[in-house]
């Protein structure tokens, strides 16, 4: 019975979040599906979570537009322990480089806005997209067997500093959210 106490939930986690997409009447796209050619295109050439060639796939993606016709790509990434939500520097930034300037593959793997940030940066890298919002969520059971998630427990805008040079996106800034995001009718986040 111990091996279940510290099982995944990511499962429900994903049930959950996407729920909330579809009630938004969000159209997100699942790992294995396309979003459009430039971002699968980017997701593809940018290293993998682990280090290897490409084949990154956010547990849920989206393409937002705002009131000024911007599009906004929205990646997200699922983690199903309490623990996992992400992991922070000293300064309070996203800690996906090391001190050596190499990836940080074991935060980027292991914390849910940890790898929706190294998503994110794929976009920044490989995309025409200036802006793309990294969200990771985390949920677990309760000791009851009650199933707790926190909606979606923190976001982190990325914002390319150059259009010319996209390569010097490292840090980014994180933010918790509230308990609710509303949408108007064109589908665009308010936050």
């Amino acid at each position: 019975m111990s091996g279940h106490a510290n099982q995944s939930v990511e499962p429900n986690v994903a049930d959950t979040v996407n729920g909330w997409l579809r009630a938004y009447g969000l159209d997100y796209k699942l790992e294995q599906e396309s979003l459009n050619d430039e971002i699968d295109s980017a997701l593809s050439e940018y290293y993998s979570k682990n280090g290897g060639a490409g084949g990154n796939r956010p547990d849920a993606k989206l393409l937002l537009q705002d009131s000024r016709t911007n599009y906004w790509p929205v990646l997200i990434e699922y983690k199903g322990y309490k623990d996992k939500l992400e992991k922070l520097d000293s300064a309070g930034h996203v800690d996906n480089i090391r001190k050596d300037q190499r990836p940080n593959f074991t935060n980027i793997n292991g914390y849910a806005v940890n790898g929706a940030v190294h998503y994110a940066n794929a976009l920044l890298h490989y995309t025409s997209y200036t802006n793309v919002i990294a969200i990771g969520v985390t949920g677990y059971k309760t000791p009851g067997g009650g199933y707790y998630s926190s909606k979606l427990g923190s976001m982190t805008f990325l914002r390319a500093t150059s259009v010319l040079d996209k390569k010097s996106v490292n840090t980014a800034i994180s933010h918790s959210l509230p308990r609710s995001i509303s949408t108007s009718s064109s589908s665009a986040l308010t936050i």
